[in-house]
């Protein structure tokens, strides 16, 4: 039967359930980056058709699996999902090895994971594939399906993984997915195995280890911190379903930030701008402008929360001095500035001093982005200003289009230092566009953003392509529209940033 087609029974969600499953690993395989010695192995095993609970496991440094360097086995319970995950010791550093499952005489397909380069040890170059934001009714996987034959270290996903709600179907509607709201284990379960029956998604879970975080609407949309108070049931349901059906090993609790050296080239710093984050602002429109206020504005305000923000700016300082040449902080939203309406002048200050820091209005009208933050956002920037890190690059999902933005200690100033740049790329299938600046201003590239953006592409989908040696770094953004099951993304705009310099020489192609 057709993709989406079956219906699945949950309690509270109508969410189709995919392909009928014929074979015990339906949902595929997937590995993490883990550690220089480690990996994460996951899948899923399909209680209707499999043989027994019990779930074997492999690793080779080969495809071949000429030689097994571990082995071992899990049961499969229903308190999971029947989802398995292992974490694998003991093995070499900075090289791939191949896995794969069985169940009886059942084997999955084979994968491949990968163990992180030594800290500090010497590495000529890396390659990182960056996506987010793959509603499955509004398009297809070509993104994903591209990216499995992409040769690249491993792939950093920065939010989004499914749609907790129906809404973002007005949009665009390709495929069936369901039109309630997950609230309930079970419905952001069923969320997963959709999503997951994917085949184009599965082969680039085969292809290459992830790295990933979550944004919203894993939870639901535009959340933040007051979700505990409000919605405790709901918050820890959602994030129950994600441990269980991503490619993470629990660092502790519920944190998801965390860093990832990769020899002395690179070091990457995965964030969770969701469940620190200070509250909204209520009142948003669906569309038009909103004036930045001393509420966004607050000292102290915070989406980082105090130890993710400490953990963080020491891990930069602490990477520059260890010679580290490229930090890469995976950002699920963005932090270049949305103002279309410059308010804070030197004439407005002068007539009103209590003006808060960067006055004007934004066209992202919910504050979700780092411009809800300005405090806290200029704290970070300045920290890479008076620390000395140098070659910091922000890679960003969230926003469904493609942003290049340089970033300075003070937007407001045109002399001040640029610190570092920005590289948001557009969603693997989710529809929209950069809405707001579209409906506004007729495309996100007419927008009178002030301060301006070096590129944009308000319209298509797709992702970013990382490449880095220790003397440059190019950043490549792939284009298509996902609402063809046939458009893979093609090339569109190469970024290059020389080590040392925070000018991004840009080509289109």
């Amino acid at each position: 039967m057709g993709l989406g087609a079956v219906g699945m029974a949950t309690n509270a969600c109508s969410t189709p359930a995919g392909p009928v499953p014929t074979v015990p690993f339906a949902s595929g395989i997937a590995a993490g980056l883990h550690s220089d010695t480690e990996v994460v192995l996951w899948t899923r095993l399909e209680p209707l058709v499999a043989t027994s609970s019990l779930v074997g496991w492999e690793v080779a440094p080969d495809p071949g699996f000429s030689t097994v360097v571990a082995s071992g086995s899990r049961t499969a319970v229903a308190g999971s999902d029947f989802t398995v995950k292992v974490l694998v010791g003991g093995l070499d550093p900075d090289r791939s090895y191949w896995y794969r499952f069985t169940n009886g005489s059942v084997g999955s397909a084979v994968g491949r994971a990968r163990t992180m380069p030594v800290a500090g040890s010497s590495v000529s170059q890396m390659r990182f594939a960056y996506g987010s934001c793959q509603c499955y009714a509004n398009g297809y996987y070509t993104a994903w399906r591209q990216i499995a034959t992409q040769p690249v270290d491993a792939v950093l996903f920065l939010g989004d993984y499914i749609y907790e709600s129906a809404l973002i179907q007005l949009l665009r509607t390709v495929r069936e997915e369901g039109v309630e709201e997950a609230r309930t284990l079970d419905a952001y379960r069923g969320k997963y195995r959709l999503y997951k029956s994917d085949p184009d998604l599965q082969a680039a879970h085969a292809a290459h280890p992830f790295v990933t975080i979550w944004d919203d609407h894993e939870i639901a949309n535009d959340y933040d911190s007051s979700i505990f108070g409000t919605d405790p049931g709901r918050a820890a349901a959602a994030y129950q379903a994600w441990f269980e059906y991503q490619p993470v090993w629990p660092i502790s609790g519920n944190r998801i930030y965390r860093d990832l050296p990769w020899g002395d080239l690179g070091h990457l710093f995965m964030l969770d701008s969701r469940q620190y984050r200070d509250t909204h602002r209520p009142g948003a429109p669906l569309f038009g402008l909103r004036e930045l206020t001393s509420f966004e504005a607050a000292p102290n305000r915070t989406m980082l929360g105090t130890a993710q923000r400490g953990w963080l700016t020491s891990g930069l300082s602490a990477a520059q001095a260890a010679g580290t040449t490229w930090k890469i902080i995976g950002n699920q939203v963005m932090i270049a500035p949305l103002r279309v309406v410059d308010l804070d002048t030197p004439e407005a200050r002068a007539a009103d001093p209590s003006l808060p820091v960067h006055a004007g209005l934004y066209s992202n009208a919910n504050f979700d982005s780092w411009d809800g933050f300005p405090w806290e956002r200029d704290l970070l920037l300045s920290h890479l200003d008076t620390a000395g890190i140098q070659n910091t690059v922000f890679v960003t999902g969230d926003y469904h289009s493609f942003w290049q933005a340089p970033l300075s200690t003070d937007f407001d100033d045109a002399s001040a230092t640029v610190v570092a740049n920005e590289f948001a790329a557009g969603a693997i299938s989710s529809a929209g566009g950069a809405q707001n600046e579209n409906v506004l201003f007729g495309s996100a590239e007419s927008a009178p953003l002030s301060p301006g953006f070096a590129y944009i592409d308000g319209i298509r989908n797709g992702y970013g392509l990382i490449e880095a040696s220790p003397s440059e770094m190019t950043v490549t953004y792939y284009a298509n529209d996902a609402a063809s099951s046939t458009a893979l993304p093609r090339p569109t705009v190469r970024f290059t940033l020389d080590a040392g310099n925070t000018t991004a020489g840009k080509q289109l192609l």
